[in-house]
């Protein structure tokens, strides 16, 4: 089994309505995305001075169904979203 951990840190310009509207959008994915075997997503709720504001994280029962989601055209228009107002993202993907 390998786990996705995405965490992220936002530009100003991405309002609460848009972050909510494409969390929701990432909650759909399973609907989507058979090779999804669980997801979560949450905001941070300490906002320490090391936090990161948002993490996905998501279970697969190989490096190819994680690769087939990261292909994905579900995916991607999640990425459409994000990539123009994310400051920051860090993953990392490990064997449970």
């Amino acid at each position: 089994m390998i786990r996705h951990v995405a965490v992220f840190k936002f530009k100003p310009e991405f309002t609460a309505e848009q972050r909510q509207e494409w969390i929701e959008i990432i909650k759909d994915l399973p609907n989507h995305i058979p090779q999804i075997r669980m997801m979560s997503i949450g905001e941070d709720t300490l906002h320490g001075p090391n936090s990161h504001e948002l993490a996905i994280v998501a279970d697969f029962d190989s490096l190819e169904d994680l690769h087939v989601y990261s292909t994905h055209p579900a995916h991607q228009k999640v990425l459409d979203i994000s990539g123009p107002v994310k400051a920051s993202l860090a993953t990392v993907d490990f064997e449970l």
